[in-house]
């Protein structure tokens, strides 16, 4: 996909934005609190209805006003495309050429974006959830029935932990749900693993490219029950083991919910034993690597990189940058200029966008 242009009203600092974008390189500088965040949250938004900084509707909303609109024409493989959303304080309305659409999945079909922000070089060191959430959210885009199977894990996961916290818990009706969200769990797993084992066939020559070595790195998957024939059977046993466990604590200790993954560099954990450079770029390397994953050239996604090269020596900046000219269309914010061969640039200033600057 491509985005061709872009329309905001009352999107934080943006009262009221037109822009154009081309294919290979859209570089947006300016100062800090221009609004470059501000500009490729919007792009990100077309993806999955959402911000990758706040969950909060509203607080992507200009000063007083009662709503925040982007619109955005995209080519999707070799059609146009109008996409719409509206946030408000109670929540959001999404539109495809004029009609509304219900569920992420048929956004998801036509839009996608992966990004990359300052905070992600902390992934690998962070708390599980932030794993999950990159995990959950790049296999959604792969399967739209993940989504869906997801939900409906949440829900039953509500339920059980409902259960756990009654003054007498109803154990047989504990079973049944516990079954079901086996029975889910399953499912869960089998899409998790497949796209980390593609994830690998990737990450490895993408991480050396862009950091300029020749490492061995690779993602480990940490599941909930191991691959098996009689995966049912053994996560039924877990959950009996952990029975105890959870009536005293009240709440689902195990399950798919738990899960997690890790980077090994050359046998060695990344975020145990790896600096803070080889975190970054391994990190980075983990963000983009789902664009390689897609074969058709139309339904590839697009690229944000905000205030990627802050922290990158002169080497890196040049490998990187040469690196993203195999990118469709990627969006790189910075606080300064740099000379790129074929980049269209954009220079922002308090709500404003010059192209050509």
């Amino acid at each position: 996909m491509i985005i061709k242009s872009l329309k905001l009203v009352n999107f934080r600092n943006y009262s009221d934005l037109e822009c154009d974008f081309t294919n290979g390189i859209n570089f947006i500088y300016g100062n800090n609190a221009s609004g470059k965040t501000n500009l490729v949250e919007s792009i990100y938004c077309l993806s999955i209805a959402r911000s990758f900084r706040t969950n909060i509707s509203s607080n992507l909303i200009n000063n007083k006003n009662k709503q925040a609109y982007i619109k955005a024409k995209i080519d999707f493989n070799g059609s146009n495309k109008c996409v719409e959303i509206i946030f408000s304080d109670v929540g959001k309305t999404i539109s495809i050429d004029g009609k509304k659409v219900s569920k992420l999945s048929e956004l998801n079909k036509i839009t996608n974006c992966i990004y990359f922000i300052p905070k992600d070089v902390d992934l690998l060191r962070d708390s599980p959830k932030e794993r999950r959430f990159f995990l959950n959210v790049n296999v959604s885009k792969e399967n739209s029935i993940y989504l869906e199977e997801m939900a409906s894990y949440e829900k039953l996961l509500k339920e059980r932990n409902n259960l756990l916290k009654s003054e007498k818990v109803n154990l047989n009706l504990l079973d049944v749900v516990t079954n079901q969200m086996i029975s889910l769990s399953k499912n869960i797993y089998y899409k998790r693993k497949s796209y980390i084992d593609k994830l690998n066939v990737k990450f490895k020559d993408i991480y050396n490219k862009i950091s300029g070595n020749a490492n061995n790195v690779k993602v480990i998957y940490l599941p909930f029950i191991k691959e098996s024939d009689d995966y049912e059977s053994l996560a039924k046993t877990a959950y009996k083991n952990s029975l105890e466990n959870d009536l005293k604590n009240k709440i689902t200790g195990i399950g798919i919910h738990k899960e997690d993954f890790f980077v090994v560099m050359n046998g060695k954990n990344l975020a145990k034993f790896g600096s803070q450079g080889e975190n970054r770029m391994a990190v980075l390397a983990l963000k983009i690597c789902p664009y390689f994953l897609i074969d058709d050239e139309k339904l590839k996604p697009v690229v944000i990189l905000d205030d990627v090269l802050s922290e990158l020596d002169k080497t890196h900046e040049k490998m990187l940058l040469n690196f993203l000219n195999n990118i469709n269309q990627v969006f790189v914010t910075s606080t300064k200029k740099y000379e790129i061969n074929n980049a269209t640039y954009y220079q922002v200033c308090d709500g404003r966008i010059i192209k050509g600057a």
